[in-house]
């Protein structure tokens, strides 16, 4: 099943379009951005100008051609603060209708703060946390502890919004321009103790404006992955790329490699907005989300179209976001067959709490690999992916981590090539989670149990359960011998009959000593 989905901004106009599964999770396989700048005349002007209306409606004219070509079957259409503010908005909503036949739903402020927030959380899933999503003509920030919404604001302080209001008429900013932009930015954010922001509260961000410059900083570093998602950016570094930006030309910015050129006439002022944003909230760095208002839009849409469509107040959305919420964050860990070891080993600090987590996504991720891939493709593949509770370290060190199960030689080619992302406790973390990847590896094609029990002198006992009758001994001896090896065990491996269960025809058991 395919969905669009339709966001008319104050600056762009985007169509995304996504194929939904069966169980209602989705991946966006188009996009299309077309700068309209609708929200250009709100700044002096009550109305939306007849030039920007009429462009408005061509490009939502090659939209439809553009859906019906995909055999899309049900288009979310949405409106934002351009058309919220418009005195003439209702009367542009009748001719989109009348023209292109797409019925267009104007989202309140606060229903647009809840929808980004829902879209953006659903990727990263952080429990206590200051959300923002800048458009052209609005901020909105959402701001979270233990996963419950405590407060939602839609603030003026839109990029385009603000480039109109202060920028100079080539499009650049003189050094008194910032100024007054910054202090009229500081004005209008709730300071800090509104939000109750603590010692523990992440940043993350979404929008246009924040996903150019975090392209345009990854350029700038020599950044390994073409991955903005999960990124993170330093106040420095956004605080350098504001200024670097506020006295150029539109023109100048968009020649920039990197930079969107729908982003050339706001992404100065928009930068300003973040910087001044963590600034005033004392955030060191910023996470970026690559999703945010359409995913929002789409999941609120696939939980209930009927409340989609008819919702008639903001309490209502309260309780579908936190059924959402509470169904995404749920993080059941999944070993498959390696939870007795795995327990065993976090309790006697052979494994992290975080490397044990790591390694339940790699054991989930092989289990969708395909096998006739080579295993740099599979690197890469793995790299692409979202992993909402992971930074692109720990994603990296997952990827790694599963070619390593599969050859080492690969695994250290691939870690030295991207070791500038690394550090270097995490090629100890790399072998200890591809060892146990290859033991579960084994557990799950031999369809076997693995049982851990403490036994007399400090030894530990693994028992190896399996129903089959030509168990790979050697193999499985192998790969004990290597577990003993980076976890530091002497191992002795014992294959006897299962003297606890009843006598089943291949049963085997190992005997592990703890070293003292």
């Amino acid at each position: 099943m395919k969905i669009s989905v339709i966001d008319i901004g104050s600056n762009t106009i985007k169509l995304v379009n996504y194929d939904i599964t069966r169980d209602n999770s989705f991946a966006a396989y188009q996009q299309e951005s077309s700068k309209v700048r609708l929200g250009e005349s709100l700044v002096h002007s009550q109305n939306l100008s007849e030039h920007s209306m009429l462009k408005a409606i061509d490009v939502l004219l090659l939209y439809r051609d553009i859906i019906k070509l995909e055999s899309v079957r049900d288009v979310i259409c949405i409106g934002t603060s351009a058309l919220r503010e418009a005195k003439n908005g209702e009367y542009f909503l009748e001719q989109v209708h009348k023209k292109t036949g797409f019925k267009v739903k104007i989202l309140s402020g606060v229903e647009e703060a809840y929808c980004s927030y829902l879209g953006a959380f659903m990727s990263t899933c952080f429990p206590d946390a200051l959300y923002f999503d800048l458009g052209g003509g609005s901020l909105e920030l959402v701001y979270t502890e233990n996963f419950k919404i405590k407060r939602a604001d839609s603030l003026p302080l839109g990029a385009l919004r603000l480039s109109e209001m202060y920028a100079r008429k080539d499009g650049s900013f003189s050094k008194k321009d910032v100024e007054s932009m910054i202090e009229r930015i500081e004005e209008i954010l709730p300071n800090k103790k509104t939000y109750g922001i603590g010692i523990d509260t992440m940043l993350v961000g979404s929008g246009g404006t924040l996903r150019a410059i975090a392209r345009y900083n990854q350029l700038s570093i020599g950044y390994p992955f073409e991955k903005i998602h999960g990124y993170r950016l330093t106040f420095n570094s956004i605080e350098s790329i504001a200024k670097k930006l506020s006295p150029m030309k539109p023109s100048e910015i968009s020649d920039l490699h990197a930079m969107d050129s729908t982003r050339a006439e706001t992404v100065a002022a928009g930068t300003s907005v973040i910087s001044t944003l963590m600034n005033q909230y004392n955030f060191s760095e910023i996470t970026v989300s690559a999703f945010g208002l359409r995913e929002g839009i789409l999941a609120s849409y696939l939980h209930n179209p009927d409340a989609f469509e008819n919702r008639t107040n903001i309490q209502d959305l309260e309780l579908q976001i936190k059924q959402l919420v509470t169904s995404r964050c749920r993080n059941e860990n999944p070993y498959f067959g390696l939870e007795n070891i795995m327990n065993y080993m976090i309790s006697n600090g052979f494994l992290k709490e975080r490397e044990a987590q790591i390694l339940s996504y790699a054991l989930d991720t092989l289990t969708k690999l395909s096998p006739t891939d080579r295993i740099s493709n599979q690197f890469y593949l793995i790299m692409d992916e979202v992993y909402p509770h992971l930074s692109h370290r720990e994603q990296l060190v997952l990827a790694l981590s599963i070619a390593y199960s599969k050859k080492t030689r690969v695994a250290e080619s691939l870690f030295y090539k991207h070791s500038s992302l690394l550090k270097t406790q995490n090629l100890k973390s790399i072998q200890k989670i591809g060892i146990l990847l290859k033991l579960g590896s084994l557990v799950m094609k031999t369809k076997s149990q693995i049982r851990v029990r403490e036994s007399e002198r400090n030894r530990v006992v693994i028992d190896i359960i399996s129903n089959q009758k030509s168990f790979p001994k050697l193999l499985l001896q192998s790969i004990i011998q290597k577990v003993g090896d980076i976890f530091n065990l002497e191992i002795q491996n014992n294959l006897v009959n299962n003297q606890n269960k009843p006598k089943v025809s291949g049963d085997t058991m190992l005997t592990i000593d703890s070293k003292l």
